[in-house]
């Protein structure tokens, strides 16, 4: 009876001894995580659920420190600063380095490609992993991707409606990238690259009729106060900023530390597949209940008919850089896996 009675007490000791040493096996870290997008974003939360789960699964070992909105650093330094171990975890739009990474913009910079989110992510993931061209970029930049999202279905959003493809005719267009431009130029409209957080003035002031962005951000960026106009028209979905790591930095971390980040940034992703595709599915009801208009476009077939295919333009760009051939056997694999 005496053993039965401090049997208990034994076992949660045994317990807590156990759990302090499962704790005890994960080095004690503090990272700085760098976002280029404000805090209010929907996908914002995938990066607090990744860093919530790594403090969480480490026993409090492992904490991340979020810095929204590119207050460690823009575009310009940000694969230097994580490449460095500067930035310890940084989001990076592939697309945005198109000069520096081609290869791996492909999923990111491409309008008109790609409609599946998920699927997306997994080949872009395959890509990044297997593709010796990427490898070599971020092998360049000692780069190590962690963490795939993907933004839903892109389209318009007007101060004017939007009806045919001469509504479409020399109306200016918020753009960015290499290849969106071409895409709004092939429908006869104007691009005008512009950073998502100078939309509203711009469309305030005229410089733009509509911008190019999706449901969910609306309201986020507040496009719903000057754009009185929505279109059903896809531009397709694109790979989103991927969260990044210092090659180096990560290969000197234990393989328990690893794996704990890897099982975290799987869990993260599928948190973020739901999560976009749910918001993205409200968003709509909740522009329309606003007073938005969303419009009916008249002419689908002329639309799709007079946009390239987005992988030629991108492979035709390769092969001036002296990458055709890379670029036709990556093109290819994406069109047997998009």
């Amino acid at each position: 009876m005496k053993f039965l009675r401090f049997a208990a007490p034994i076992a949660v000791l045994l317990t807590l001894g156990f759990s302090a040493a499962f704790a005890q096996d994960y080095p004690t870290i503090t990272l700085r995580y760098s976002s280029n997008i404000p805090e209010v974003v929907n996908t914002s939360r995938v990066d607090k659920f990744f860093s919530a789960e790594t403090e969480k699964r480490s026993g409090g070992a492992i904490k991340i420190q979020h810095f929204w909105a590119n207050t460690l650093g823009g575009e310009a330094e940000i694969v230097d600063l994580v490449g460095s171990g500067a930035v310890d975890l940084g989001l990076i739009v592939t697309g945005n380095q198109f000069s520096r990474m081609p290869f791996a913009a492909v999923t990111n910079a491409l309008p008109f490609t790609f409609k599946d989110g998920p699927k997306l992510n997994r080949l872009t993931r395959d890509i990044f992993a297997n593709d010796p061209t990427i490898k070599a970029e971020f092998a360049a930049a000692d780069l190590h991707p962690l963490l795939y999202r993907y933004l839903p279905d892109y389209r318009i959003y007007c101060t004017k409606p939007i009806n045919t493809m001469a509504d479409l005719r020399n109306t200016k267009i918020r753009s960015y990238g290499s290849f969106v431009p071409i895409l709004f130029q092939s429908i006869g409209a104007i691009p005008v690259n512009i950073a998502p957080v100078d939309m509203v003035q711009a469309m305030q002031s005229g410089a733009l009729d509509c911008t190019y962005m999706f449901n969910s951000a609306v309201g986020a960026f507040k496009i719903d106060q000057v754009a009185k106009y929505g279109t059903d028209i896809s531009f397709g979905v694109i790979s989103a900023h991927t969260l990044f790591i210092s090659k180096s930095k990560w290969e000197s971390w234990p393989e328990n530390v690893r794996k704990l980040f890897e099982d975290v940034a799987a869990d993260a992703e599928a948190f973020g597949n739901e999560l976009i595709a749910s918001d993205e599915a409200k968003a709509m009801e909740t522009l329309k209940a606003k007073g938005m208009d969303i419009v009916a476009f008249q002419e689908p077939e002329k639309l799709k008919g007079a946009i390239p295919d987005m992988l030629d333009v991108w492979a035709g760009k390769m092969s001036e850089l002296g990458k055709g051939a890379e670029a036709k056997a990556l093109a290819d694999h994406i069109r047997a896996n998009r």
